[in-house]
């Protein structure tokens, strides 16, 4: 079974693109659960991307430094670079979210957002692969 689950906040605007299916890009800072060697916590920066319906209410909701909850399941992939080297790639394919508490460093937009659970259904239709 593939699937991941991840809570962190958005480290810039989402990227929405519409098209046949609409899609939105996004990374996600997730802190770690233990710290360095300096004491501090680290955090690991998730390429994440979702579809339809859930690509436009994340678009709508969620902005730069906005919380939110993730599952999804997690794609590999690789190309050539320009100068020919090998690039592998890893991304969370977002299939349900969740919103965060309200944070006073998210902008006004964000703080309306509404403390509930999104589940929305698709048909594999909807899905780009």
């Amino acid at each position: 079974m593939n699937q991941v689950q991840i809570t962190g906040r958005l480290t810039s605007e989402p990227t929405y693109r519409d098209g046949n299916t609409p899609s939105v890009n996004f990374t996600v800072a997730v802190q770690r659960n233990f710290k360095n060697k300096n004491g501090e916590y680290d955090a690991d920066f998730i390429r994440c991307s979702a579809f339809g319906q859930r690509a436009e209410t994340i678009t709508q909701y969620f902005h730069k430094g906005s919380w939110i909850g993730l599952t999804g399941s997690w794609i590999t992939g690789s190309y050539t670079d320009k100068q020919g080297n090998k690039v592998y790639t890893n991304e969370l394919s977002v299939f349900g979210f969740e919103f965060g508490p309200n944070n006073k460093k998210s902008n006004n937009q964000a703080n309306n957002q509404p403390q509930e659970q999104q589940n929305i259904d698709l048909s594999d239709d909807e899905l780009p692969f």
